[in-house]
């Protein structure tokens, strides 16, 4: 996690992951999933309402996880 954002905001995308990888365990692995997620908070990194962050964080990083079991790339 490279951006900047309080400990509030970092701990609730932590948790946000941790659900996200339990979801994806064995469907994806753990370092497409973190890259993934860096991906979204990366292009979050700006956001003038950190709140919202992980909430975005987590969709951003479902959608991408989606695209990847679709495109057959999750198990590799």
């Amino acid at each position: 996690m490279r951006a900047a954002f309080d400990a509030t905001v970092v701990k609730q995308i932590e948790t946000e992951l941790r659900t996200i990888k339990a979801e994806y365990r064995g469907k994806v692995p753990e370092e497409s999933i973190d890259r993934a997620a860096n991906e979204s908070i990366d292009r979050l990194a700006d956001s003038r309402v950190p709140q919202f962050v992980p909430l975005f964080v987590g969709r951003f990083t479902r959608e991408r996880l989606r695209e990847l079991v679709a495109a057959g790339e999750g198990s590799r």
